[in-house]
């Protein structure tokens, strides 16, 4: 391989640099931000699309937000690269406020209390170690018990909360690609966007 490194990075290197990129986040944000300026779609499609992989990475659907986000971008019309950049929003910086959020927000509007009291931790975390312990075969079942009452909530919270940061998105992004792409064009900046 002409670019392969002689010394394979370490587990421990590539969990660092997924977490904490080599250079510096400045640089990896306009990296991606270059990225989605230089997609050969209209504004409102690169805008709709970073929206719809905004909205998709706040649900607690991890492993599969690629892939929504590319089917939802399909599906509206916009613009795929620009939906798949848009669930980067979701990292691992971000998914403990984004989590608690919808948790919480998910509780309010199903009219549920929350299990994320200690009291209730211990009454769901007990019989997960049982199982764990005796490698039971309950253990899936046990599990979806635990799981359930979290993610339910998280996927109801994630509904309003992800469309008002996608509108939000979708907002300030198309009138900066707008810009950007009349500048790289040459066309002076009072010109009417396009749709």
């Amino acid at each position: 391989m002409l670019f392969k490194r002689r010394n394979p990075p370490t587990l421990l290197e590539r969990t660092r640099t997924w977490v904490w990129p080599r250079r510096s986040w400045a640089r990896s944000l306009r990296y991606f931000l270059l990225r989605l300026e230089r997609l050969q779609a209209s504004p409102h499609q690169v805008a709709l699309g970073c929206a719809a992989g905004v909205f998709v990475s706040i649900t607690p659907l991890l492993g599969t937000q690629m892939l929504l986000a590319a089917l939802l971008a399909f599906s509206i019309r916009a613009s795929i690269p620009a939906a798949l950049i848009g669930t980067f929003f979701g990292n691992p910086l971000s998914w403990p406020l984004i989590w608690a959020g919808t948790y919480f927000a998910g509780c309010y509007m199903l009219g549920i209390e929350s299990v994320l009291t200690m009291s209730g931790l211990e009454h769901y975390m007990a019989p997960l170690f049982q199982a764990l312990g005796s490698w039971s075969p309950e253990l899936i079942d046990t599990t979806i018990k635990l799981v359930w009452p979290v993610l339910k909530p998280m996927l109801a919270g994630s509904v309003p909360l992800g469309l008002a940061t996608a509108i939000l998105i979708y907002y300030v992004l198309r009138p900066l690609v707008a810009t950007y792409q009349r500048s790289r064009v040459g066309l002076p900046l009072s010109a009417s966007p396009a749709v």
